[in-house]
């Protein structure tokens, strides 16, 4: 992305202030139920993992110093992407999401897992409802961190037509246009199975804590979908689809394209569904690929062996829009 675009602007200090607040509860929040019921806790700290290794407990004190480094350890992964995404807000608003997500989940399990534990002189078997109670608060935290983030600045739109050089398909007056295609990855379902194999193992790692057999579980589901995917170009727009995943797809108007082209291979960076400083996309083998200049500074950029021919639609899509609204 070029050093002077940054359409991230608007909003980012309120995404940042987002991101590094909410995590404070993970320490605040134990800290306040040890203050507040000290006395009517066990000796020991007998929740999480150690709700089952109980010979290995610690005290309350050596817990919190514990939940000290757990905090440093949220904040410094949720940052430093915010930061590698400092010019890209649709990025910054997932590590929002994220940061409610984390701030609310690990508070509930702990006020839940605290109260259960109050006059009691050790262990105690968590009732079957504290799951989907923390379940509900991490949706509703994901809803409102969505909210939060607010909404994000759109790049520009482009009004010119694509260059003399750019390959083009003339198109009558009424013609539409409809192109659909495929791709296959292999190292996605290869990704996939192993974060599967991940999660499984991580059932039996003897903590109640139930957030990371979820996100392996998530992440895995993530990857599968995208193992084939879909382009369409039509009247709208290009839109890529996960076709595991039907709900997942991003699409690219045409006002935030320059012009499309064909090359042998994708430019160098990282283009996956999900933004990079230099675009999104999908890139797999040494397949030629479809690339749109976007109005960001950006790419797109997709593998199909019809890469000429998608790119010659596209620009003559542009071409015949924009020289009408020209005329």
């Amino acid at each position: 992305m070029s050093r002077h675009t940054d359409i991230a602007a608007p909003g980012r200090l309120r995404r940042l202030a987002l991101t590094a607040v909410p995590p404070l509860l993970v320490l605040l929040v134990p800290m306040t139920l040890v203050g507040l019921y000290g006395e009517r806790l066990p000796a020991r700290a007998y929740i999480e993992s150690w709700a089952v290794h109980t010979g290995y407990a610690p005290t309350w004190k050596g817990w919190l110093s514990g939940r000290c480094f757990t905090l440093v350890w949220f904040e410094v992964t949720l940052l430093l992407p915010f930061l590698r995404y400092w010019r890209l807000p649709q990025p910054q608003r997932g590590m929002v999401i994220l940061s409610f997500v984390i701030a609310a989940s690990l508070s509930a399990s702990t006020v839940l897992a605290m109260t259960a534990l109050l006059d009691s002189p050790g262990p105690v078997t968590r009732p079957a409802w504290h799951l989907g109670a923390e379940i509900a608060v991490t949706v509703v935290a994901a809803a409102l961190g969505y909210r939060a983030a607010g909404p994000i600045p759109s790049p520009p739109a482009v009004m010119s037509a694509p260059p003399s050089h750019a390959p083009t398909m003339a198109l009558g007056r009424h013609q539409r246009i409809l192109f659909v295609t495929s791709t296959w990855s292999l190292r996605r379902l290869l990704l996939a199975a192993i974060l599967g194999a991940l999660a499984v193992l991580s059932v039996g790692n003897g903590s109640d804590a139930w957030q990371g057999t979820a996100l392996l579980a998530l992440w895995a589901l993530f990857e599968a979908a995208q193992a084939r995917t879909s382009l369409q170009i039509d009247g709208s727009g290009i839109t890529v689809r996960a076709s595991g995943l039907p709900v997942l797809r991003r699409r690219v108007p045409y006002s935030l394209i320059r012009f499309a082209e064909a090359r042998s291979r994708a430019p160098e960076g990282r283009y996956k569904l999900d933004d990079s400083s230099s675009g999104w996309g999908v890139v797999n083998g040494r397949a030629p690929v479809l690339v749109l200049s976007l109005s960001d500074d950006r790419s797109f950029v997709y593998s199909t062996r019809e890469a000429q021919t998608a790119a010659a639609l596209v620009n003559g899509w542009l071409s015949r829009q924009r020289l009408e609204e020209t005329a």
